[in-house]
């Protein structure tokens, strides 16, 4: 590809003007500084397996989201040792062990043709969810 001489002037000119320009028309030292010294470095860490006041729940999904069982968990319970227990006892079990993250406290297993999700949940998964609206709609156990 051929460029004329004009283009590469305009380039040219475009580079020194830029150059030239005075450094108070954009970001400087000091208004960088200011802007980087209030930014946090790194967001807060938060470990769904610390032990918690609040109830929790061992849940295992079907591949499909259907819960299959549940049970809820002592408050204040060592949440990293039951997760690690849980995971040791799907693969005593015969299940071969696939993703996990104790970031979001889930781990997934197989054996053929099955699949599960278990994890360590914060809210009851029997519980139903109430977005938006839904709960001016009355009692969801309810017949009208």
């Amino acid at each position: 590809m051929r460029v004329g001489k004009c283009a590469v002037s305009r380039l040219h000119r475009a580079a020194v003007i830029q150059l030239a320009a005075l450094r108070t028309t954009g970001w400087t030292r000091i208004a960088a500084f200011l802007y980087r010294s209030h930014m946090s470095r790194r967001r807060t860490v938060h470990d769904p397996l610390e032990p918690s006041p609040a109830p929790r729940w061992y849940v295992v999904r079907s591949m499909h989201g259907t819960v299959i069982e549940s049970r809820e968990l002592p408050r204040g319970a060592d949440l990293k040792r039951t997760f690690i227990a849980a995971m040791l006892q799907w693969i005593d079990e015969g299940w071969t062990l696939g993703e996990f993250s104790s970031a979001s406290a889930t781990f997934f297993c197989d054996r053929n043709p099955e699949r599960r999700m278990v994890s360590i949940d914060p809210t009851d998964p029997h519980d139903v969810p109430m977005y938006g609206g839904a709960h001016l709609g009355g009692c969801a156990h309810c017949v009208d």
